[in-house]
């Protein structure tokens, strides 16, 4: 009798022991995922803050900025050159024509 209870006791202890340990593991898959996921948006957002920076500091330089309003402006200094390029337009071939045998033609000249 005792020997039976210790068993069951042993078995529920162990069948407590694995739900526990499946329980666990399957909280920390999860929360690994978690991890995962919110350090890829972190790295992603980082990347995208050092960008910003770098062109706010571009911005703020004051070459780059004067470059930027000579542009717009099309203004130059006084040691440039202005080269314009003209735009390349593309133009179509034409459609050949189809051209019909002499016999061909006069057959539908006189059928009309």
């Amino acid at each position: 009798m005792l020997r039976r209870t210790q068993q069951a006791f042993t078995i529920v202890l162990v069948l407590f022991l694995l739900y526990s340990l499946s329980k666990n593991i399957f909280s920390y898959t999860g929360k690994l995922q978690f991890y995962h996921d919110f350090r890829k948006d972190y790295e992603k957002e980082y990347d995208k803050n050092k960008k910003l920076k770098s062109e706010l500091r571009k911005s703020t330089d004051y070459y780059t900025v004067e470059k930027e309003i000579r542009e717009k402006l099309n203004l130059l200094q006084p040691d440039e050159e202005a080269i314009i390029l003209p735009k390349i337009t593309i133009t179509l071939a034409p459609s050949p024509t189809p051209i019909k045998k002499p016999y061909q033609q006069w057959i539908d000249l006189i059928t009309e």
